[in-house]
């Protein structure tokens, strides 16, 4: 692209001097710091009072601006695409397409997403109608030399943002609302905080403006004073070390070991979601916890000689570290070893030798195998921390930590049964849960034993009142059948769901609870397996019983005494012809009978021959 194509690409993006989205721009140049620096540090120059070389003095580690600025905001192609859509007359602005990062053929497109608070006009517009509308005494020093007549303030977006820290919701701060609201209040501490910018009113919760190791390295702290070098001194006593100090301090130790879990507990302070107590938030205590899991990284000097043995500053015992929080090496070794033994969610951004957030992926595997020996020193934490002031790691969140579903056998403690509820987190939880599984398996069978013995019962009654049956249609049930039906629905539906309740539990994998299921089942057919069997002897009994006993009743009224039939038939027919007869004819009849009984017999009994399965729905 010629030079003439690339001025008016920048000039375009310039006409833009409202607030509206972040400049995203294709960048192919390598960026040359020194010229930036050239730009930016120049009193009087062209660029000095542009927003981006406004933050690159914030950036800038010779800056002594406190607090500072996110590493996301001091990206160096952040910067320069900034700057140049605010100044592209500027000459590196003007030949940034003339050098590719990359040979020809192989050229590739950075997208660089500038500050949202990029346009010094734009800058100077709000500044100029915020002075307008608000005069009060707090705004009557910068509009001293900003207001509607002139604005010659050397660095307009400090001294507009200045104003919007003091009153954020006025009209024209929208612009500057939205810059903190896109870059978190916490990395542009320095722009979108108040000037105790580390600590929110009212509550002393740090907000620390935490940096990755290949960022911009911060400041260091003010000179110690007399109370750090001899902290012995009794007029020390009562002497409070700085909080803006305390960051600084903070602030180099995460930059340099981001994955301490005093740096993750930091985190979860400035997040905002108050799941840490706000005692253990304060700036001293942050750092005693850091100081404590690496008394000899550089940012722990000033703690170390503030808090040696001997010391009488107070604020040592008042504000010491977060009790029995684990250290860097304890969590990964924690974590390390956990996972060599057992496969679990929390081991997922763990590898064999990086965990980025230790105590995190410990609060995972520890809530989700919480009987794990190198649980131990976690729980210890949380017990002494308090579950409540720690929630972050130590409370009960099961959007957070519900146990992992492990496709396997496998054997641990908590496993997640059927409601989130029944989760069970010890040993002896374990077990009545296993009591439970078997108790399932057991009613199931007995209910579906049940239902066979209905069957039984419901055929022997209809046997004894030998009443014809009289059928309408196969799919209109008869009156007498409808409570039936309606109670083996009932028992039907009951088991059935109890079967895929096991079902259910026997699909989490888990060896014990699988060999539950088993179990109860198994005890189910002990208990029940020959009911059905005895139940229909004992009908047949009963229905046999009865059926002699009408013989007998019969044989009597045909005149029958003793003897046999064919004597019976012998002593009628000496009478006569016709009685002879008749009695023959009798007792043929009853043998008829009897046998048409027994046949009725059969049929009752193996109709309930079909119903005899345990198992079955």
């Amino acid at each position: 692209m010629a030079p003439s194509h690339a001025v008016w690409l920048f000039l375009i993006l310039s006409s833009y001097i409202t607030f509206g989205t972040a400049q995203i721009i294709c960048n192919t140049h390598t960026w040359d710091s020194r010229v930036l620096h050239e730009y930016c540090t120049v009193a009087g120059g062209a660029a000095y009072g542009s927003p981006a070389c406004s933050i690159y003095r914030l950036c800038d580690k010779s800056s002594a601006a406190s607090p500072f600025l996110g590493a996301g905001l001091c990206s160096l192609d952040r910067l320069f695409v900034t700057l140049c859509a605010d100044r592209p007359e500027l000459p590196e602005c003007t030949t940034s397409q003339l050098h590719p990062t990359s040979t020809p053929g192989q050229a590739r497109c950075v997208r660089v997403t500038g500050l949202e608070l990029w346009s010094t006009e734009a800058v100077r517009s709000a500044l100029v109608a915020l002075c307008s509308r608000d005069s009060g005494s707090s705004v009557t020093a910068v509009c001293k030399v900003c207001n509607a007549d002139k604005c010659d303030t050397p660095d307009p977006l400090l001294a507009y943002t200045a104003l919007c820290t003091e009153n954020p919701t006025a009209t024209d701060c929208k612009a500057w609302a939205a810059f903190c609201a896109k870059e978190t209040p916490a990395m542009a501490a320095a722009l979108c905080l108040s000037p105790d910018a580390a600590v929110l009113a009212g509550t002393g919760r740090a907000h620390i403006a935490l940096r990755s190791a290949a960022g911009v390295q911060v400041s260091p702290p003010p000179p110690a004073d007399p109370c750090i070098q001899e902290a012995r001194q009794e007029s020390c006593k009562a002497y409070t070390y700085p909080k803006s100090s305390a960051l600084a301090d903070i602030d180099r130790l995460c930059g340099s070991m981001p994955d301490m879990p005093g740096c993750a507990i930091a985190r979860a302070c400035e997040s905002g979601q108050h799941r840490v107590a706000d005692k253990y938030c304060l700036p001293f205590v942050l750092l005693a916890t850091l100081c404590h899991d690496m008394p000899g990284m550089r940012g722990c000097e000033n703690y170390k000689a503030l808090c040696k043995q001997g010391s009488v500053v107070q604020q040592c015992i008042v504000e010491g570290p977060v009790p029995h929080a684990p250290t860097w090496s304890q969590a990964r070794k924690a974590v390390f070893g956990a996972c060599d033994d057992h496969p679990m969610g929390g081991c997922a951004n763990c590898t064999s030798n990086n965990c980025p957030d230790p105590l995190a992926s410990l609060a995972d595997i520890c809530h989700e195998m919480p009987e794990m020996a190198a649980c131990n020193g976690f729980w210890a934490f949380c017990e002494a921390a308090g579950p409540q002031d720690v929630a972050e790691w130590c409370g009960e969140d099961d959007s957070k930590y519900l146990p992992s579903m492990l496709m396997y056998f496998h054997q641990r403690t908590q496993e997640l049964l059927l409601w989130k509820e029944w989760r069970p987190r010890t040993q002896g939880q374990y077990l009545a849960s296993v009591l439970i599984i078997i108790l399932m398996g057991v009613v199931a069978t007995g209910l579906k034993t049940a239902k066979g013995a209905l069957v039984l019962q419901w055929n022997h009654q209809r046997a004894l009142k030998s009443e014809e049956l009289r059928v309408v249609s196969v799919w209109m049930p008869r009156n007498d059948q409808i409570t039936e039906i309606v109670a083996k629905s009932a028992l039907t539906g009951v088991s059935l769901t109890l079967d895929y309740f096991n079902m259910l539990i026997a699909m989490t994998f888990n060896v014990g609870f699988f060999c539950a299921v088993i179990a109860g089942y198994i005890a189910g057919t002990l208990l029940f397996g020959h009911v059905l069997e005895n139940y229909a002897a004992i009908l047949h009994q009963r229905r046999r019983d009865v059926a002699a006993h009408l013989k007998r009743r019969r044989l009597g009224e045909a005149g029958v005494i003793s003897g046999g039939s064919g004597s019976a038939v012998s002593l009628l027919a000496n009478g006569n012809g016709v009685n002879g007869g008749a009695a023959a004819l009798g007792v043929q009849m009853i043998e008829q009978e009897e046998e048409d009984a027994e046949e009725k017999l059969l049929m009752v009994v193996e109709g309930e021959g079909d119903c005899n399965c345990v198992h079955s729905a």
